[in-house]
This record gives structure tokens, sequence and C-alpha cells, in this order.
């Protein structure tokens, strides 16, 4: 039954269903305290009435909740709500190895060297913690969208056994990466790991797993006798070095193998330095290799080991009580017959007796309040304790906290206020210091989260990818989540930043471009544009030049470079032309006089002559007459501007 739009804990509201396994089914949920996107996994409703089933789901969370690391997806919670057992974990937005392969085929052995690196120190971190995986495969691998890898679905090899096998013994997966030392019915140790992480890097080198078979016995029986064969027969340009990884990884003696994934990870980091070293070689086994367990047994029903081992224990025989009970009574009547033949002395022990039993009965149940210590320091919560006559466990746990500092008192078993008796153990659990919280780096240039991450004991790795939206050197993605706790204590800590290249775009030169055909190109590129309107010129010369609705200068001079859309530019442009204005005529300074009908007029340091009439008529004579408003004053006769006179 699906469990879409189910809110559990009050916090975890389910969106979609996103993955379905043999056990359990993924949903894509919003975590509505802390404001993010999770994924939650819950047990299958026909498996939540077997106790093994819990306790290995249990089991799963338990196991991956215990680490820490950059290349592990995170458990957030653990619950159990209306019968529904879930773990709330990491979403990670991206695909399984095994997509990824499905989608491309073989990989560059570059990029496979990447991806294994992460794989292999994610493993060895489990391995540290003492947490053996069981069931590296592609499937259990997820791949971001940035490039970082994850690994999934620690403690599933338990819960799903290591073949998988359908009802017909048509194999599922795990059993393409099983370790011979496992088909032999051995136990599961470091080595087999690394045996299944030299499987997965072969099939990223070559596309497919390197055995196949009709049935699981013939899968199970290749990895025991067979050689991997080459990667390098399949692509020559595989450097011999990578190959050999995969040789000692896959090596069928667990002595010839990598003692740890620590061994192995270092040689990923060196292979490339050393191309052309000798091919590595390992002795194949001579005896015919034996598989302990059964085809029906080993394959189909892995759970019957389980099952004996968690079976309860005998009940005693029916036969065994009755005569334990008819002892009993033939004792006590024996015990009777001797204290009445005692009657006083006995008596007198048993009164005594009674009267102590008593008052330790009374002391040792007597009911007191467990006090509250949550929020003190260690040393001072455990001195009250014991004053009020309690006993605390040595065992004390440490975990980060939200709220405390290390060194305080975080939680306590049984809680605070909870009625207890006298002399009861106290289990003490101590903030081992305050998670440190992800910050939100989008936006933020790279030079300043880089020193904001490093300073928090980060190893910043980054990635660059094109985009319009965010200018160069910012940060447009981050493989840490905002949010997301992590530990502070926590040694290799790594994050990858997404970065910005931007875009490149050079500003053209539209100057003398029509202003509207010089907008849009400018808005095609991504830029801004604002118009101005400039100022009427005065100068005649400028005026007798201009052009109105053009170009006339931009904000960004031509040819310069920007790396992001959206930046702004104005356009100066005129809008009209304005008339050319003739200089204005002053009669206080200057003398009009009217020229003759052949209109010769000049002007000369503001003089003005007038010319005698020389138009040929007869019995006409012009007057002469001349004026300098500087230095001559007229008198009546000469100051008549009357034209031409006719005597």
């Amino acid at each position: 039954m699906s469990e879409v739009e189910r809110v559990l804990a009050g916090r975890y509201h389910l969106i979609r269903l996103i993955g379905q396994g043999g056990m359990a089914d993924v949903y894509l949920a919003e975590d509505q305290i802390l404001k993010r996107t999770v994924a939650v996994k819950i047990l299958r409703s026909s498996l939540t009435g077997d106790p093994i089933y819990i306790t290995r789901f249990h089991r799963e969370a338990s196991a991956a909740a215990a680490l820490s690391h950059p290349n592990i997806v995170a458990i957030y919670d653990v619950g159990e709500e209306d019968e529904l057992y879930y773990i709330v974990m990491e979403y990670v937005r991206g695909q399984t190895l095994k997509n990824l392969l499905y989608k491309r085929g073989a990989l560059h052995h570059v990029e496979a060297i990447d991806i294994m690196k992460q794989v292999v120190a994610g493993t060895a971190d489990a391995h540290h913690h003492g947490i053996i995986h069981r069931d590296l495969k592609p499937q259990n691998i997820l791949v971001t969208d940035s490039g970082t890898v994850k690994i999934a679905d620690f403690g599933i090899a338990s819960i799903s056994s290591l073949s998988q096998v359908t009802e017909t013994d048509t194999v599922m997966g795990s059993l393409h990466y099983l370790a011979p030392e496992i088909a032999r019915g051995e136990k599961a140790t470091v080595q087999s790991d690394i045996y299944a992480l030299g499987i997965v890097f072969y099939e990223l080198l070559r596309g497919e797993v390197p055995f196949n078979g009709e049935s699981p016995v013939n899968i199970a029986l290749k990895h025991m006798r067979d050689e991997i064969p080459s990667v390098r027969e399949f692509n020559p340009s595989i450097p011999q070095s990578v190959e050999n990884i995969i040789i000692k990884a896959t090596a069928k003696n667990v002595k010839d193998r990598y003692a740890s994934a620590d061994e192995m990870l270092e040689d990923l980091e060196t292979c490339l330095s050393r191309p052309d070293e000798p091919k590595l070689t390992f002795d194949l086994p001579t005896d015919e290799p034996t598989i302990i367990a059964g085809e029906t047994q080993f394959f189909k029903k892995p759970e019957l080991e389980e099952q004996e081992e968690e079976k309860p224990a005998e009940i005693e025989p029916k036969e065994t009580r009755t005569t334990r009970v008819t002892r009993l009574n033939e004792q006590k009547a024996k015990k009777q017959s001797s204290r009445k033949k005692k009657m006083i002395g006995a008596g007198v022990i048993a009164l005594l007796a009674l009267v102590i039993g008593i008052v330790v009965y009374i002391n040792s149940n007597q009911s007191l309040t467990m006090p509250n210590v949550v929020g003190m320091k260690k040393a001072e919560a455990i001195a009250l304790l014991k004053e009020k006559g309690y006993k605390i466990d040595s065992d004390i746990d440490e975990e980060l906290s939200d709220d405390y500092a290390k060194g305080y008192v975080i939680e306590t078993d049984p809680l605070a206020n909870k009625r207890i008796k006298k002399g009861s153990t106290i289990k003490l659990t101590v903030s081992s210091g305050k998670y440190q919280v992800m910050k939100d780096y989008t936006g933020v240039k790279l030079s300043q989260a880089r020193k904001e991450l490093e300073k928090q004991g980060f190893s910043v790795k980054t990635y660059y990818q094109t985009d319009e939206e965010f200018s160069k050197d910012v940060v447009i993605d981050q493989s840490i989540s905002k949010g997301e706790k992590i530990d502070p204590n926590e040694k290799d800590k790594t994050i990858t930043l997404t970065v910005s290249k931007g875009v490149i775009i050079t500003v053209p030169n539209l100057r003398g471009e029509n202003i509207e055909n010089a907008k849009t190109t400018l808005q095609r590129l991504g830029f801004k544009v604002n118009l101005s309107v400039l100022a009427e010129p005065t100068d005649p010369n400028v005026i007798n030049t201009m052009s109105i609705n053009t170009v006339i200068s931009q904000s960004i001079e031509p040819y310069t470079q920007v790396n992001k859309k959206g930046v702004e530019i104005t356009l100066n442009y005129y809008d009209h032309k304005p008339e050319v204005k003739t200089p204005t005529e002053n009669p206080d300074n200057n003398t009009g006089t009217t020229n003759n009908s052949n209109n010769n007029s000049n002007n000369n340091n503001n003089t003005n002559t007038t010319n005698n009439n020389n138009n040929n008529s007869s019995g006409t004579n012009g007057n002469n007459g001349s004026a300098n408003s500087d230095n001559t004053t007229n008198t009546p006769s000469e100051n008549t501007n009357t034209g031409n006179k006719t005597n």
C-alpha cells in the first residue's frame, strides 16, 4: 500500500515513491522541520510481522548511522510509527552507478579511477568502524550530478542474502561480485569487500561483469577457479598498473589480495604515475573447488542460519517440572517437621530473619525520582547521582549534540523524573561537541567559500561548469546540502563545490547604429539596456552634423568582455535636432542704414555704411552717408534712414 502524502513522526512528508526493493520501499520526502529533502526507506508491511526482518532492518540503520563519511549516504533518523519501520537518510540527487554504466557503457580509465577512489575511501571508513558491507555492487553505489560517489544500503547483504536469487534460481545481481571464500561457506571478511571492489572496477572499465552463467552455482564456480579476464585485451590503452589493481583485488587466495581498503586506495592514487609496470600474476588454485552449501540452501534460503542463531531457549520437559515440584514438597515437609521439633530456638531465629528481611526489602525497593542532570557537566552529574545513592555505568557514551558543548550530559537512562529504586545503575550520554551545520554557499565567491570551509577543516574540491545565471567563480552547488549536520571531529572531511565558469560576452561597437536596432542586438546578447537622451547641443557645427535616433556613445566600451548575462549598458542618443540661432541686432550700439537698390552692405566693427544709389535713374542722385557708432555722432540730416532720396 502506498504511503504517499503521509507525514511520519509529525515531520517527514512523503511526496512520491522513488524506489522499491525486496524488503523496503523508498520515498522522496520533505523534512518539514529542517526544510530539506530526504529519502525515507520503509520496511514493507508484509515483513513487519517477522521479528528477524525487523532486527535486520534496525541492524542496517545502526551500521550506517555509525558512519559519517562524504562517500557514504548519511542516516538522519530511525523510527517506528503504526507498525511502519522507517529510516530517514540523505537524498542523493543523481543515479546509481549501474544506471550510469547502462547509459554510457565502459568508462575511460581516468574517470573509473576517480570513481573507485571515492568508493574505496568510503569502504575503508566502514572497515575502520568494524563494518563489512557484504553487498558492494554498482546498484548500491550512487553518483551525484556533481560527480560525488556515495555508498548506500549498508547491511542489506545480511537481509537479502549474498545471492539475491528468485524462487527459480535466477541471479539478481550480488552473486556476480561474490568472493570465492564465501562460496566455500566461509565468513565474510574485509577481503571479501575488496574482492567485490575489484569486480566493480572491472565492470567500470569493461562495461560488464567478468563472469556470467546459466545458474548461480555455475557463476560461483567461475569465481572460485577461473582467472579474471584481462581488461587490457578489451582496451589496450588501459595502463598495466590499473589492471594490476583488479588482479590483486580479485586474487583467489585471500592472502594475495590487498590487506586493507587503505592499501588498495593507495595504489589507486599512484597507479597513473607508473603505467608500464609488469603484469601481476598469482597461482590459481589446483584443488577442485567445493561449494559447501547446496543451491537451494545457500542461494535461496539465507535466513535459515540467522533463524537458528535466534531460536528461543528450549522449554524444560513436563516430566522434569513435575519431578522438581514433588522434590520441593518433600523438602518443605522435612523443614516443617524440623521446625516443630525445635520450635523455641527456630522461632526466635525465624522472627529475627523475618524482621531483617523486611528491612532489607523496604530499603532495596525504596522508590525515588530520577533527578534531571541533563545540561550538567559530567563530573557534577556523577557526583550528584552518587550522593543520591545511585550507581553510574562505567560505559559512558559520547555523542554529538545540537545544544550542549563537549563534556555536558545530554541524556540519561532512565530518563529524568522516572520512579526508580535506590541503588539503581544510571547510564549517561555525554556530548562530544556540537554538530557543524553546513551553510549554504550558493551565490558565494569561490575564494570566500574555500576560506571558510578550510577553516572548518574541510578539503575543498571544485567542479566547474558553464552557467548563465551566476557570474564566473561563484558557487552554484555543493555536495553537502545546506543544514546537514557534520561531525566537527571527523578527519578528512571533503566537500565538492560546483563553480560557475560564467559566460563570455563581447560588447559590440554600436556607435552610429539605429537606437532601436542597437537595443535589440544587446538584449539578444543578454544585456539589460538603458536608453538615455542627450541634452541639446548649442554649438552650430555640432547641430549641423548631428544625427537623431542613432547611438552617439555607450557606457561600456566596445569589445569589452563580460562573464555573465544581465549586465546593464546605457546607450546615449539625440531624439531631435534643434534650430540654429542667428546673432541678435542691438540698436544701442549699431546704426542701421538702408542700402541702396544694389543692397551692398558691409558690417565691420558695428559700422553700417550706406552707399550712394547708382541705379542710373535720370534726375536722381543718392546721398552718401556713413555713421560710426564708436567715434561719430550723427547730425539729424545724417541720421535719416529713408532709403533712396529723390531730388
